[in-house]
C-alpha cells in the first residue's frame, strides 16, 4: 500500500479541478487504520503513525522535486490528520474482530 501510495504521489497527475484535500485525508486515514489495527499495543500504532506522517511529509517534499507536481503544506496536514483520525478504529472492537479472524486461519 505504501508503494502505491508513493507512485501515485509521485506520477503526473490530471488536474481534478478543486481540492484534492479530501482524497489525501482518506488515503491517509485508510493506511494509518489498516496498520494501527494490527498492532497489538498502543506505543506500536503511535510508533507507525508518526512514520506515516513523516512519510505523507517527506512525499510532498518529493513532488515539490518532481517539476510537474507541487509541495503543498495543506496537502500535509491533510496527510497528518488522516493519520491521527485513522488511529480511532483503534478503539474499537475492529482489532479483536481482526485477531480472531487470523487466528481462524494459522
Amino acid at each position: 500500500m505504501l508503494v502505491l501510495v508513493a507512485v501515485l504521489s509521485l506520477i503526473p497527475a490530471p488536474d481534478m479541478g478543486g481540492s484534492d484535500k479530501l482524497l489525501h485525508f482518506v488515503t491517509y486515514f485508510m493506511l494509518s487504520a489498516t496498520f494501527s489495527t494490527l498492532t497489538r499495543t498502543l506505543k506500536a500504532s503511535l510508533i507507525i503513525a508518526s512514520g506515516l506522517i513523516v512519510y505523507g511529509i517527506l512525499l510532498e517534499f518529493a513532488q515539490g522535486l518532481t517539476g510537474y507536481r507541487m509541495l503543498d503544506s495543506l496537502d500535509m496536514l491533510a496527510n497528518s490528520t488522516g493519520v491521527i483520525f485513522g488511529l480511532l478504529p483503534r478503539v474499537t472492537p475492529i482489532p479483536l474482530w481482526f485477531r480472531k479472524l487470523e487466528s481462524r486461519w494459522l
